[in-house]
């Protein structure tokens, strides 16, 4: 298979934060293949899993997509590269919720030891959870057209129960872990994540910060509440608290920070799914990282700081140099050379392009009246808002809001 299709294969899961593997039959370990479960916490020695697993996946055929589903409620894609010996695992991924009934009924099935319970449960937090199998389906429906020719795989589904040496094993090799050192390492794993979200947001770093969410989310941290929909809205607003103290750290005034903030928590709670709240989470990560991006004042000093805070704030109130040094209490002389100095503009020309570039906003976005938006904009002098708007933009607001419309349908 050409290099640039197996490229494709992996950053495509990689980017969604879904584990994949590429191994060839026989292997001497498959610890990857549920993060240690068997090995480390149930305590199965690799001489009764490898024989078994060798022996299933040297039987796979190529051109053959093969769904699985283990004792353990994990889901595996797997499929052979057909240029090599290699095969693709895609996977493990759960499809259901890990609530307490779900934990009642395995440990009942497997008879697995009480000793046991809260290191599984740990286990199972880390294991990405998908809310619908199409995104799945589709993301290996994708792959397979790519490795394989569109049309041309079959597809073939089989659980536990077409594998019984498969779980028969399980039943006589439980043991108490010693140390949990795994749920240690999973627990710094996720700060560690968090902590680089935190730095991609406080950097405005887009692209990088979706990215850190999603590895986030992927450490699914255990259900605390019956209600699923009631943990999730908690969870997307635990995010909103730490995105919002990344944009405070960026430099961004609380002010700006408390507007979006307080409407995340009310458009959170007015989601009415997991999917919503999946789509919600990324739009909110990327919302913070612009308004990092926009109002990010950590170089200047705090007066100017608290300058041009006032003056994104409300562009309709006196934004002079007087009454923005009474505000912050300096003097105006001082207030002036410093925002010259640090901004690179003088106040009162930064103050007039923010309310030209607001009105261009208004002009384009709107059909309110001009002389309405020179309000809005702060310059309720009509004629003196119209020569402004000319020197700034080299047109009159008419003609801009005609330009503008006409690009609109262009």
């Amino acid at each position: 298979m050409e290099q640039i299709i197996k490229d494709f294969v992996k950053e495509m899961f990689a980017m969604s934060n879904i584990p994949h593997h590429e191994f060839a039959a026989p292997c001497s370990t498959y610890e990857w293949l549920d993060f240690g479960l068997r090995t480390k916490i149930l305590g199965i020695s690799n001489s009764q899993l490898n024989p078994l697993l060798n022996r299933r996946f040297l039987e796979l055929p190529s051109h053959t997509i093969l769904y699985c589903t283990d004792i353990f409620h994990f889901h595996y894609i797997f499929m052979r590269n057909p240029d090599s010996d290699h095969i693709y695992c895609i996977g493990p991924v759960i499809y259901e919720r890990t609530g307490d009934s779900f934990f009642d009924e395995l440990f009942d099935s497997l008879h697995i030891p009480k000793e046991l319970w809260e290191a599984i449960r740990s286990h199972y937090s880390n294991v990405k959870f998908i809310p619908y199998l199409g995104m799945l389906d589709d993301f290996t429906s994708l792959c397979a057209n790519r490795i394989y020719g569109k049309g041309n795989y079959t597809i073939c589904h089989k659980d536990e129960k077409e594998f019984p040496d498969w779980s028969q094993i399980y039943h006589n090799y439980f043991r108490v872990p010693d140390e949990p050192f795994m749920n240690i390492r999973h627990i710094e794993d996720r700060y560690e994540t968090e902590n680089a979200l935190m730095k991609a947001v406080s950097s405005g770093n887009e692209a990088l910060a979706v990215e850190c969410a999603n590895h986030f989310f992927s450490y699914r941290i255990p259900q605390r509440l019956s209600n699923h929909l009631r943990d999730d809205r908690d969870l997307c607003i635990t995010l909103n608290t730490i995105l919002r103290k990344s944009a405070e750290h960026a430099g961004v005034h609380p002010i700006h920070i408390d507007s979006f903030s307080n409407g995340n928590i009310q458009q959170i709670e007015r989601l009415a799914s997991a999917e919503q709240l999946l789509l919600f989470r990324n739009k909110m990560v990327k919302g913070y990282c612009r308004l990092v991006a926009k109002y990010n004042l950590k170089d200047y000093s705090l007066p100017i700081q608290k300058a041009i805070t006032y003056i994104s704030t409300d562009l309709t109130a006196d934004l002079s140099l007087k009454s923005l040094a009474n505000q912050i209490n300096v003097n105006a002389s001082y207030l002036s050379t410093l925002f010259k100095k640090e901004v690179g503009v003088p106040l009162t020309e930064y103050v007039n392009h923010n309310r030209i570039e607001y009105s261009k906003t208004l002009l384009s976005d709107t059909d309110l009246a001009i002389k309405t938006i020179a309000i809005y904009s702060g310059i309720p002098d009509i004629q003196y808002f119209t020569r402004m708007f000319k020197r700034i933009t080299g047109m009159t607001p008419k003609a801009y809001r005609t330009q503008t419309c006409t690009k609109g349908f262009s």
